[in-house]
């Protein structure tokens, strides 16, 4: 009878994170949607663009879009009408390799970011000669490229099966040691970095205040890196904090496959619902945080009210030119 009841309670739990999962999921990609757009409008502005920093968020925004749609978007179509990109042949090793490969491009780029702040704050003028925009969007080119190279194995990996009309893995020790090679760079390297140099970056600030002095003005373009470093170590805070719930459940189901059950798989939903934060809260960090992305914001919705405002004196305009013509006519 406890067995039973047990079994039962473990069911709901999973139907419940299906279902709730319903509903959350359309505001996770309305909010991605809408704030990765704002964030690539104000973070493409020219007084913006002069950072190396930005081309890093840029990446990060394109890519919270393309994460989006494999991702959220797709868990929501298969939990609401049961259509799932993986229906198919093609889809089954497409869908792995986006998910996988957007989610990983993700967290180098703000790894990379961090090795930027790094080279920016340090006092070695020749490790700050490494924080430029060119070699910024050489490196987001590179690891673009490398990351395909890398994630392409999941087109292999992943196969139809025409009898059972279903996505399947194939198993075998080169692809668990693949696997366990993308775990390992992902959830182990990736915030290793990013923890390592964030800390580094604070000491090299820290430095800098205690040798320079809080009274000594700083300039326009020091006061942008210096809010976008902040951005970027609140960020990764977050990013930690929303993506070490995955990061334990897929390590789990990985190495130690017994383990699955509809209580560690409902618990794998609910800690994905949970990571989707990631790809949204950076827009109200940007805000929060840094001064030069609310003026730049306000500029741009200044810039629009003034459009909208041409626009109607224009029309009021050709309005009044045609009601003059038409009494002359008349």
């Amino acid at each position: 009878m406890n067995n039973t009841t047990s079994s039962s309670a473990v069911y709901n739990f999973s139907t419940e994170i299906n279902r709730v999962s319903i509903y959350i999921y359309p505001i996770t990609i309305v909010l991605t949607l809408l704030t990765n757009i704002m964030n690539i409008v104000v973070l493409a502005r020219r007084s913006l663009r002069s950072s190396s920093c930005t081309h890093y968020f840029l990446a990060l925004a394109i890519d919270s879009l393309v994460y989006m749609w494999f991702t959220p978007v797709n868990l929501f179509l298969s939990n609401r009408f049961g259509i799932s990109i993986d229906f198919s042949p093609f889809g089954c090793r497409m869908l792995a390799f986006f998910i996988f490969s957007s989610a990983l491009f993700f967290t180098v780029m703000l790894a990379c970011a961090s090795i930027d702040r790094f080279f920016t704050s340090s006092s070695s003028v020749w490790l700050r000669s490494f924080s430029k925009v060119h070699i910024a969007q050489r490196v987001i080119i590179i690891v673009t490229i490398l990351i395909i190279i890398y994630m392409s194995p999941f087109f292999l990996i992943f196969h139809w099966d025409y009898n059972k009309n279903q996505c399947l893995e194939y198993s075998t020790t080169l692809i668990i040691i693949y696997l366990s090679s993308r775990v390992i760079l992902y959830y182990i390297i990736g915030p290793l970095v990013m923890t390592i140099f964030g800390l580094l970056t604070i000491n090299n600030i820290r430095k800098q205040a205690c040798r320079v002095g809080p009274l000594v003005p700083q300039n326009r373009r020091r006061r942008t890196e210096s809010q976008l470093t902040r951005v970027l170590i609140i960020q990764i805070g977050i990013h930690l904090i929303f993506s070490l719930p995955t990061a334990v459940s897929y390590v789990l189901i990985t190495f130690i496959p017994s383990i699955i059950t509809p209580l560690v798989s409902g618990f794998r939903a609910l800690s994905i619902i949970w990571q989707q934060a990631t790809f949204f809260l950076s827009f109200f960090l940007y805000i929060l945080s840094a001064t030069v992305f609310r003026k730049e914001l306000q500029k741009i919705f200044k810039l629009n009210n003034e459009h909208s405002e041409l626009v109607r004196r224009f029309i009021l305009v050709q309005r009044t030119f045609q009601n003059n013509t038409n009494d002359t006519r008349v």
